[in-house]
């Protein structure tokens, strides 16, 4: 049983290079935020 919990939860090569790109793309987006109104969380900061 630990051994089927444990391989569901491992990262496959295929779904770290899906959160790379879902960070980069979150800090481009941040970035553009900042660049755009100056402040870090627009509407809130």
């Amino acid at each position: 049983m630990f051994i089927h919990i444990y391989s569901i939860l491992v990262m496959t090569p295929e779904a770290e290079k899906f959160n790379g790109w879902a960070a980069m793309l979150g800090f481009v987006a941040a970035f553009g935020a900042y660049a755009t109104t100056g402040q870090i969380i627009p509407g809130i900061f």
